[in-house]
């Protein structure tokens, strides 16, 4: 009995044993299943969320798409589970397949497994008890010895598992590396908590959506797509309940917002906007019986100091005006209404009062940026809004702008020259006053009224002749002068001074610079040209940083001032410790024995101490306190720079290399001078150099920035030029856009403005200015309700197009000022070759020894910085060739050979080759050889610079000559009408002014003697020497202003008879070409010249003609001036073989003004004034029309569509519109 218990207990343990190795086997087999099935229903998923998002991005993500997308993917996916999962695990399975499928991977199992489980199971008495159990535990053994449990289906396991996860992988990685949309997709299906119209990607958002609006509104739907970008998009309307949606195109504003109008809303609308597919909800415009703003009329009524009459609004809306316009509305309703109000800014409001005609009025003042809306009364009682919210933008008056047209830079001239500048101030709404303000050495400054203007002119244009004989100067001194403007802005004018310009006063017939390129004889030191001048030009240019700080004080901060005094401070240091050095050197042994130069190493210490005192006063950051010392300095410098030059000039002169002691001791001190001073030359030089290119690459940046500007314009004009043709279109106003673009306009203005301060360049200057006006033209057109808005944005289009043409008229000139440049360079470098190789040919004849040795270094010395300025030159050569290849490329091309002379030639190396010569010690003919080779290589490039000179203005562009002319033209034309107003305001002073005008005009400090009248005699005496060119026309021209003098004088009293006398010599100097004008060029007097037959002894003002003898001298210099202006007009016109004969009728009366008697008759000097300014404004709208073949000029365009007799009458109107601000 035991042995059977034991013998079924040991049985049990195998048929256990058998039994968990099928279930193993049986696990494994559906984990493969499973894991199979997996793997199919993420592939088959995986692939249909693709074809789904693929889908919805096609639907654009439909609200029903996203539904059919989630419905379609969650029933393939049951389906696939189902097919692929479910249906395989749920096959069932018996031990004996389960041993099979076991022994068919294991073939060492020989079937005993099968049989095992079948005699296992089988139990029966005819069964070997003991075959069984051996049968079953060779089966397990072997299944343990083979490992045949664990073996089966590893491969299909890691197979099914790998794939599975490489879907995975590759599923992943597409869904974040992938397009957007599935990303998209994957949300919108998955998230189902949410609505489909949250889970779409793609939408537009509208605005008002549904809304109630009053009967009769035009009202604005707004769009804003998320998700997407689109081109275009298109409003969907449907008026009708029973008709189809009709389509409105909406266009996109600056903030990505797409914008129209639906005009008259009388009954309900139904609408959606659609964009790229993608549709937004549909919603409803539900009308109710409100009152609302039909029509809006706006009056403008501008501040009186602008001069402008009030402008009407027959479509208003938005408004752009200047600061203190009092805006006076008009309402007319869709409905009669007992009243509203104007909510301005959300805080203001103002009531509109009811008129008998219906309409409803308000007025108030605008004074800063902001919205208004309108808001009438309801029948019930309410008061609700009736009109869109508008837009107030604010423009700013600008300040004046002031500049010298002539000459422009800082000059020099001997102490009995006249010279003659020219200033130019503009304003938008008029230039009430415009000074010359100069001083002698930074002292006390003198005012000079070049113009007070009760007539409001928007351009001035006034000269002054600075006669410097009287202002008692001698060389070495300088006169600093500058331009100050107001406007007519009233109690808040705003003033503007230009930037600050020196005269520098040389030594009479003093031509330094024509003996240092001629070479002199001698030795060395010969001169340093350009250098000598470099202590004071920095002075200078310190002077004039300190002088723009003091300007800009007003509206600097205390930060931006101690910045600016410190830069300035910092600058006064450097060049004091510059001249420092320099008064070192020149004190080392070398005074002592050359007294000639003693007063140099005298006046430097005083220059220090003056610049010492400047940089106290800075660093306090007071500027109008450093100034005095910094014009001290200036002037020791400047004297101490004359004194070299005389001592140079006189040793030049005195030729010779050999020379005893003195000699010697002089060179030597000359080239310790001139040493120093080159190289704060070539720091100062490089610099501004350096300064230059900067500058011209942010005005390229600036053009390339204003061509797109000017080609968005031209688009937005266009538009506004269509809104005008058709107001029913449904289209917005396009406002946001071309604010959007005032504000980039008004940018680039501020950066052009920055930079022609920054570079002192008045053409940049006024350039900004038209970017300004641009802006404001933009701002115009964006607030205008009618079709003025596209006149407004022509405007603004004109302007930027003109502001284009200066910008490209300021490269163009680029060339000429790099050619300039370079020729002064490489005429410096044939200068410095002509000495060094006399150098050089003084040491080969020199015997062995030590003062051979030392000529040799100095030799190298200088031949080393001859290659230096060389190289320079040629890369300066290469760049400016490339940088005028498109505008001169005749000269472009002259440059790029004077640049290839220096290569080809080779002379860095025969520099070198010669250096060694010299200090080898060889031959004098070797080095003779040597020497006359550089130079004439030399000499080729200077041949090749001075035909690029030649080739300006050849490089197929005729229409810059053509632009010159037109400006010069233009220029003259304003000049005439600007001297005609300034003289009919000077003629409507009073008696009781005349003597006060007289001593602001003199700037004499009230010297009218016997001594100021003998002064004036030898001035005006060689005034007409230079006038004629002739001595004997300039002592006839002095005989009869003498007479002609006192004879006048005598009814003013002595001081100003004496006076009037030397105006008389200064009109004599001229009377002889203006006493004939036949005389000149063929003219005859003609028509012209019979309006003065009599009738000079009195004008039609009687005792109010306020002209002083220093004021008719000073008309007839800027006559003068005029009159050389046109005959160089002539000549250009001339050159472009176009017919000057109008313009010589001009010139006949321009040279009228130049007799004294003309002035004595105030009637007749302004009709011939204005003749003379209506003559040339006729010329310069002939020239342009001639400049402009298409006839589409700026003052005038499409005027072929214009009838023939009503053209002329529309070419003057366009011509005013050009010259009255707007």
């Amino acid at each position: 009995m035991l042995e059977h218990t034991e013998y079924q207990r040991r049985q049990s343990s195998s048929s256990s044993s058998l039994h968990t190795i099928i279930g193993d086997v049986r696990k494994r087999w559906r984990m493969k299943l499973a894991l199979r099935g997996v793997t199919r229903s993420v592939g088959a998923a995986v692939v249909l969320f693709f074809v789904a998002a693929y889908g919805l991005e096609w639907a654009r993500f439909s609200p029903e798409s996203i539904i059919g997308a989630r419905v379609a993917l969650a029933l393939a996916v049951v389906a696939c589970v189902a097919y692929f999962l479910v249906r395989p695990l749920r096959r069932q399975v018996s031990d004996e397949q389960v041993a099979l499928y076991l022994e068919e991977h294991e073939p060492s199992l020989q079937t005993m497994l099968v049989s095992a489980v079948e005699a296992s199971r089988s139990g029966g008495e005819s069964t070997s008890a003991a075959l069984v159990r051996k049968l079953v535990e060779q089966a397990l053994e072997t299944c343990a010895s083979t490992n045949a449990v664990s073996r089966v289906e590893e491969v299909p396991l890691r197979r099914w598992g790998g794939v599975l996860a490489g879907i995975s992988v590759a599923a992943i990685v597409v869904v974040l590396f992938g397009p957007a949309f599935i990303r998209n997709a994957l949300s919108a299906i998955l998230l189902v908590q949410r609505s489909v119209e949250a889970a779409a990607p793609y939408r537009i958002d509208v605005t008002p959506g549904n809304a109630n609006v009053p009967k009769g509104v035009d009202q604005t739907i707004s769009a804003a797509l998320s998700g997407f970008d689109a081109e275009d998009a298109e409003l969907m309307l449907k008026r009708d309940p029973a008709g189809e949606y009709e389509a409105i195109p909406l266009q996109r504003g600056a903030d990505g917002r797409y914008e129209g109008i639906v005009f008259d809303v009388n009954a309900p609308i139904q609408y959606f906007v659609e964009a790229e597919g993608v549709k937004s909800s549909v919603f409803t415009l539900t009308v109710v019986d409100v009152p609302y703003v039909e029509r809006l009329e706006m009056e403008y009524h501008f501040p009186a100091y602008t001069g402008l009459e009030p402008q009407k609004i027959e479509n208003g809306g938005d408004i752009a005006v200047l600061t203190g316009t009092e805006v006076r509305l008009r309402v007319f309703s869709t409905m009669k209404t007992p009243g509203g109000r104007v909510a301005l800014n959300e805080k203001d409001s103002f009531d509109l009062a009811a008129q008998a005609d219906g309409s409803l009025t308000a007025a108030f003042k605008v004074d800063r940026d902001g919205f208004y809306r309108i808001e009438l009364d309801a029948p019930d009682g309410k008061r609700a809004a009736a009109s869109p919210q508008y837009t107030i933008d604010v423009l700013t008056d600008q300040p004046p702008t002031v500049s010298f047209a002539k000459p422009g830079r800082d000059t020099s001239a001997s102490a009995i020259e006249e010279v003659f500048v020219e200033a130019q101030a503009e304003d938008d709404f008029g230039i009430r006053d415009l000074e010359l303000v100069y001083s002698v050495n930074g002292g006390e400054e003198k005012t000079v009224k070049l113009f007070g203007g009760r007539t409001r002119l928007p351009e001035v244009t006034a000269g002054h002749t600075f006669y410097l004989e009287e202002l008692d100067v001698k060389p070495g001194d300088s006169v600093s002068y500058f331009a100050r403007a107001l406007d007519n802005s009233g109690a808040r004018s705003q003033a503007a001074t230009s930037d600050l310009y020196f005269l520098r006063v040389r030594p009479f017939k003093k031509d330094f610079r024509q003996a240092q390129s001629q070479g002199g004889g001698g030795g060395g030191g010969g001169g340093a040209g350009d250098q000598v001048e470099a202590l004071s030009e920095q002075q200078r240019q310190i002077i004039s940083a300190t002088f723009n700080v003091q300007r800009d004080r007003r509206t600097s901060t205390p930060a931006k001032l101690r910045e600016g005094t410190t830069v300035v401070g910092l600058s006064q240091s450097r060049l004091r410790e510059q001249v420092e050095g320099l008064l070192t050197r020149l004190n080392s042994q070398l005074v002592q024995r050359d007294p000639a130069f003693e007063k140099i190493g005298e006046l430097l210490p005083k220059a220090v101490e003056a610049m010492k005192e400047a940089e106290g006063k800075l660093a306090a950051s007071s500027p109008d306190g450093a100034l005095p010392f910094e014009h001290r300095a200036l002037q020791i410098l400047q004297t101490a720079e004359e004194e070299y030059e005389q001592q140079i000039s006189v040793q030049q002169q005195s030729g010779g290399g050999g020379g005893g002691g003195g000699s010697a001791q002089q060179q030597e001190l000359a080239d310790i001078f001139e040493q120093e001073l080159e190289k704060m030359a070539s720091r100062y030089e490089t610099a501004n150099q350096a300064q230059q290119q900067s500058g011209d690459r942010q005005v390229d940046e600036l053009l390339e920035k204003l061509k797109e500007l000017a080609r968005r314009q031209e688009q937005e004009a266009a538009r506004q030029k269509l809104r005008a043709l058709d107001q029913g279109g449904g289209s917005s106003g396009g406002a946001a856009q071309q604010r959007a673009l005032a504000e980039q306009a008004e940018e680039a203005a501020r950066r052009l403005e920055r930079l022609a301060r920054e570079e002192n360049r008045p053409d940049l200057q006024e350039a900004a200015r038209q970017m300004q006006q641009a802006a404001d033209a933009m701002r115009r057109a964006a607030a205008g309700g009618d079709s003025a808005a596209a006149g407004q944005a022509a405007s603004a289009l004109d302007r930027l197009r003109e502001t284009e043409r200066r910008l490209q008229q300021n490269q163009a000139g680029r060339a000429e000022r790099d050619l300039q440049d370079a020729t002064r360079q490489a005429d410096e470098i044939a200068r410095r070759q002509e000495e060094v190789g006399q150098d050089a040919r003084e040491a080969s004849n020199m015997p062995a020894g030590q003062p051979r040795r030392e000529q040799a270094q100095r030799v190298a010395e200088q031949k080393n910085d001859l290659e230096s300025r060389l190289n320079a030159l040629e890369q300066q050569l290469d760049r400016a060739a490339r940088d005028s290849s498109a505008t001169e490329r005749a000269a472009s091309r002259k440059m790029a050979e004077a640049a290839g002379a220096i290569r080809d030639n080779r002379l860095g190396d025969k520099l070198r080759y010669s250096q060694n010569l010299v200090n080898r010690n060889a031959a004098p003919q070797a080095v003779e050889a040597a020497e006359n080779d550089i130079a004439g290589g030399i000499e080729e490039m200077r041949k090749r610079l001075a035909e690029a000179a030649g080739a300006l203005g050849q490089g197929g562009e005729n229409a810059n000559r053509m632009e010159t002319a037109l400006d010069r033209a233009r220029r003259l034309a304003r000049a005439a009408e600007s001297l005609q107003e300034r003289t009919r305001e000077r003629a409507q002073q009073g008696q009781g002014q005349q003597g006060q005008g007289q001593q602001g005009q003199q700037g004499q400090q009230g010297q009218q003697g016997q001594q100021a009248q003998q002064g004036q005699k030898g001035q005006q005496g060689q005034q007409g020497q230079q006038g004629q060119g002739q001595q004997g026309q300039g002592q006839q021209g002095q005989g009869q202003g003498q007479g002609q003098g006192q004879g006048e004088g005598q009814g003013q009293g002595e001081g100003q008879g004496q006076q009037a006398g030397g105006q008389g010599s200064a009109g004599g100097a001229d009377g002889q070409q203006a006493g004939g004008p036949g005389a000149d060029n063929g003219i005859g007097g003609g028509a012209w010249g019979g309006n003065f037959n009599g009738g000079y002894g009195g004008g039609w003002w009687g005792r109010n003609w306020a002209l002083t003898p220093e004021d008719i001298r000073q008309l007839r210099g800027e006559a003068r001036q005029w009159t050389g202006e046109a005959q160089a007009l002539r000549r250009d016109l001339t050159a472009e073989n176009i017919d000057p004969r109008e313009l010589d009728e001009i010139l006949r009366a321009l040279r009228q003004l130049d007799d004294p008697r003309v002035y004595q008759n105030a009637g007749e000097l302004l009709r011939l004034q204005s003749v003379i300014a209506e003559g040339l404004k006729r010329f310069e709208f002939g020239l342009r029309r001639q400049a402009d073949a298409t006839a589409t000029s700026i003052v005038l365009s499409g005027s072929d569509e214009v009838p023939e007799e009503f053209r002329k009458l529309v070419q003057e109107y366009y011509r005013s519109l050009a010259r009255t601000p707007r």
